[in-house]
């Protein structure tokens, strides 16, 4: 677990165009692995958080119902447990899926914090 300095720090580098931009990208990568594209604007414009929160909901749903064969890998991709993912999407919360595209933004956007913090 980070130090809660830590979390607040990567909060406040979320709130910034270009650290999400750079989420983005590393989304567009992880899912690209597993064949799957978004929208060309997705990897040049920066999206607000809740446009991001929205494609990427659309974007786990897509890969949970129609390419269920890449679900497991992509969940490694993404350094997601399945642990996790079982727990939400068993948990009989209407919103799991909200809570789980939560889950996978954070890991997303602390792989681009930690690069930059530490390359």
């Amino acid at each position: 677990m980070l130090p809660e300095h830590s979390n607040t720090e990567l909060e406040a580098r979320f709130a910034q165009e270009q650290f999400r931009l750079k989420t983005q990208l590393q989304l567009l990568k992880d899912f690209g692995v597993h064949g799957f594209d978004f929208a060309p604007e997705f990897s040049q414009v920066a999206y607000s958080i809740e446009a991001l929160v929205d494609t990427l909901a659309e974007a786990l749903m897509y890969m949970l119902e129609k390419q269920a064969s890449s679900w497991h890998p992509l969940l490694y991709t993404m350094d997601v447990s399945e642990q996790t993912y079982l727990q939400l999407a068993t948990s009989n919360e209407p919103n799991w899926m909200e809570e789980f595209t939560w889950v996978v933004l954070r890991r997303e956007a602390l792989k681009v914090f930690f690069r930059e913090k530490y390359s």
